[in-house]
């Protein structure tokens, strides 16, 4: 259908809201462009002046510093004390002079620079973390440097202890006292205009006046943007945003990263504004769409309606439910493409009504053939000795030997019609009980002892490892027992003798889970790859002459009531070559006293 175009109406609504969207939007950017200039502008010369005042202050703080060590140098007592060499009584009396100085950290060390004594106020510092940046503090007396320690960050500065004067003097040791750049110290920098204030290495935060939550979103853009020179940087913390800039208090050293000082000036403002002007352009702009509005309700009625009805039809069909017809109403268009929708929902239905028929005929066609195959398997041997049976003159040793075949082919045709009836069931009714799993095992080993498959089979019973939990026992010994009989079965078609293996050992998954792993191998053929990918499903069998593929679609019912899990493994072992693992993962608990003493009572053993 070729689509007509579009009437007057469409053509004047699209045309004036286009007008309204283009002059509103001019507006808006006009409006941002000039206050984002001003403000910018006014955001670099706060920048600035705080940056001055950082260093006005800064130089202070260092002059003082500076004076206050060499005071503390000078001191008689202090070089009494550093001349007993002793480092227990320099640590016990160098407290008092720390307390004394009033500084953040305070430190003697030996001529050679070994730390004796440190003190810092908060949580102490190890001395092995400041011992390298007190080292290199030593060699630049004078003057301050910056030490990071233990996430922390202090201006030290450090002097002479000395004796005497001239050729005569003598290095007793060194003192060095500082003040830590921490967030009180950021907060008050940041009540000068630029706003938030942080002292940064290249690789993290060490202290600021941002909360935790702006600290975390703001690390990695602040790190990634640090340099030597104040060019601003745009920043982005949620939907809030920052103008910043870094100076470089000290360069990099052998013991301490390069260390900045970063300013951040947030938007809030020039957003306000910003708010204030789009509002009365958007007042205008609503005012015109209010109009426009008015136009593209008329065309709502006629066009929106059937569609909203068309939709809810089609989700109603995805979920496979009754809907409601659609309305003939609307355009011309709209009226065909309910009439088609209609169609494609007829053939629907009926091409769901013939696959799930034809399912279900294969289904019923696949287990008739399976069952009737193989209770001809069974009924074969019934018949024919029978007719041996009825001969008068037989020995009693045949007539034993054929009795015997009739009752194997009377129990076969019995397990098979057992392991329709379970797996006709829904699911696997199981009652959960504290019980031995190991136990379970062994009775499932004890039945297969006498069946006519087991003959001839080596059976190796390898590690059973004493578990328990929370198990159905006669659900979970079927299981065991289908799947031993399993391997029986395969093993018998191997070229070399017939054997298997059963282990049970305890699995800890990287959750915490514990499992009991249950795994049977055989010497068999293995499994074609065609069918190892279906071969827990019903009626998939891997080339055996009787059964009907339902005794591995059991074991994984049976194991998945439990919680655990079913599979099967090609494993290659040294000495026995490649061989096939079934195994089964039943959650476990620790074995209980209880448990063991009911399973040692069965008098159970493989």
């Amino acid at each position: 259908m070729r689509r007509g175009r579009p009437g007057i109406r469409q053509s004047l609504f699209f045309v004036l809201l286009a007008i309204v969207v283009v002059m509103t939007a001019l507006f808006l950017l006009l409006a941002s462009f000039t206050v984002n200039r001003q403000i910018g502008r006014t955001s670099l010369a706060e920048m600035a002046r705080s940056r001055d005042t950082f260093q006005a202050v800064e130089q202070q703080r260092q002059d003082l510093l500076l004076r206050q060590t060499a005071l503390l140098s000078e001191l008689p007592s202090l070089k009494a004390l550093m001349t007993t060499n002793d480092q227990a009584t320099i640590v016990d009396a160098g407290k008092t002079f720390w307390q004394t100085s009033g500084s953040d950290i305070f430190a003697l060390m030996r001529p050679d620079g070994t730390v004796l004594a440190v003190y810092s106020k908060g949580h102490s510092l190890a001395v092995d973390d400041c011992a390298p940046a007190l080292d290199r503090a030593r060699d630049t007396p004078y003057r301050t440097t910056l030490m990071l320690s233990s996430g922390r960050l202090f201006e030290v500065a450090t002097e002479p202890i000395s004796f005497a004067t001239g050729e005569q003097r003598r290095v007793l040791g060194y003192v060095s006292t500082g003040y830590e750049l921490n967030d009180r110290l950021a907060t008050m920098i940041g009540r000068s205009p630029a706003g938030q204030v942080i002292f940064a290495t290249s690789d993290r935060l060490i202290a600021s006046t941002l909360d935790a939550t702006q600290a975390r979103d703001l690390a990695t853009a602040i790190t990634a943007n640090l340099s030597t020179n104040d060019t601003p940087h745009t920043l982005k913390s949620g939907d809030e945003s920052y103008l910043s800039s870094s100076i470089q208090l000290q360069g990099a050293t052998d013991t301490t990263p390069p260390i900045y000082l970063v300013l951040l000036q947030s938007d809030k403002e020039k957003r306000a504004l910003l708010r204030q002007l789009n509002g009365g352009i958007l007042a205008i702009g609503l005012l015109l769409l209010l109009v426009g509005g008015g136009m593209a309700l008329a065309l709502a009625g006629t066009v929106t309606r059937p569609l909203d009805g068309l939709l809810r039809s089609t989700r109603q069909m995805a979920r496979g439910e009754t809907f409601a017809t659609v309305p003939a109403t609307g355009p011309h268009e709209l009226r065909e493409l309910r009439e088609a929708f209609e169609k494609m929902h007829a053939e629907v239905l009926s091409s769901q009504v013939k696959l799930i028929e034809g399912e279900r005929q294969a289904t019923i066609g696949r287990l008739a053939s399976s069952i009737s195959h193989d209770l001809r398997h069974y009924l074969s041997p019934i018949y024919a000795n029978a007719e041996f049976l009825s001969t008068k003159n037989l020995p009693r040793g045949e007539r034993t030997e054929l009795l015997g075949e009739i009752t194997e082919s009377a129990r076969g045709m019995t397990e098979l019609l057992d392991a329709i009836l379970t797996f006709s069931r829904t699911g696997i009714a199981v009652q959960l009980a504290p019980d031995s799993i190991t136990a379970a095992a062994r009775r499932a080993l004890a039945m297969l002892q006498p069946h006519p498959d087991a003959r001839g089979v080596a059976i190796r019973v390898g590690d059973l490892a004493e578990l328990a939990g929370y198990i159905d026992g006669k659900e979970l010994q079927r299981a065991v027992y289908n799947l031993l009989l399993n391997a029986c079965q395969a093993a018998r078609r191997s070229s070399s003798p017939p054997t298997i293996n059963i282990t049970i050992q305890q699995e800890i998954e990287q959750n915490g889970n514990t499992f009991a792993a249950i795994r049977i191998l055989d010497n068999g053929e293995g499994v074609r790859e065609e069918i190892a990918l279906h071969l827990f499903e019903p009626f998939v069998s891997a080339g055996k002459e009787s059964g009907i593929g339902l005794g591995l679609a059991l074991v994984k019912r049976i194991v998945d009531a439990h919680g655990g899990r079913a599979g099967m493994r090609r494993v290659e072992d040294c000495a026995a070559g490649w061989q096939t693992e079934f195994f089964m993962l039943i959650p476990s608990e620790p074995v209980m006293p209880s448990v063991l003493a009911g399973e040692a009572s069965l008098g159970v053993k493989p």
